[in-house]
């Protein structure tokens, strides 16, 4: 006789199932010590290269103190300025090797003040221009692996490379092994925005995030 499962319990027979598939995130690693003040006191250097970029086209030009919204991830960079050109009124892309953007003629004052605004709004984190220690590589290492490589195949891309013992992709930092380089060369331009969108290269646990 067919035993019938309340529809309760098979949503949680499902759910267990579903969990119990999912890779497990691995444990962030120990960043070095960096004081809120040290934080700050690059993020404003950086910032001031932003200006000076600026500057340096319009000398003349006012620029607003603007509100740092939050850090983001290199990752991350291409389709949030994409995003808030856009919104400033912009036409402007993520796209493979970074953003396609270019200010309208007659417009370029304000196309500029609209980039010097964004990058204000959504640096960089200044933890990913300083070398990573050991425990951050270990971290990468278990992150491409448990990872990004099951999230790149549910996407497709099921000929990966191989990677090398953990050990040896931390002694060797930065080796050839990459995962990311495999998809570069096959995949579309929508498909690597997508990719990189869904199984982000760099996670934001690396530094902290």
């Amino acid at each position: 006789m067919m035993k019938h499962w309340p529809m309760l319990v098979v949503a949680a027979l499902a759910l267990s199932a579903l969990t119990a598939c999912a890779p497990s995130a691995p444990e962030p690693p120990k960043l070095d010590e960096l004081s809120s003040a040290e934080l700050e006191e690059q993020a404003a250097l950086d910032l001031d290269r932003w200006r000076a970029k600026y500057l340096g086209a319009f000398p003349d030009a006012e620029l607003p103190v603007v509100e740092r919204v939050r850090f983001i991830t290199n990752d991350e960079w291409p389709q949030m300025m994409a995003d808030c050109l856009t919104e400033a009124g912009f036409a402007a892309t993520a796209i493979q090797d970074g953003l396609s953007a270019s200010a309208p003629q007659g417009q370029e004052l304000p196309f500029g003040l609209a980039a010097y605004t964004c990058n204000a709004q959504y640096p960089v984190n200044p933890r990913e221009f300083m070398e990573l220690n050991e425990d951050q590589i270990r971290y990468l290492y278990d992150y491409y692996t448990q990872v990004a490589t099951p999230c790149l195949e549910e996407l497709g891309f099921t000929d990966l490379p191989e990677p090398p013992s953990r050990q040896s992709y931390v002694s060797s930092y930065p080796g050839s092994w990459s995962i990311y380089d495999a998809i570069s060369g096959i995949a579309t331009e929508e498909e690597w925005v997508e990719a990189n969108r869904l199984c982000p290269q760099t996670p934001k646990e690396l530094y902290g995030g």
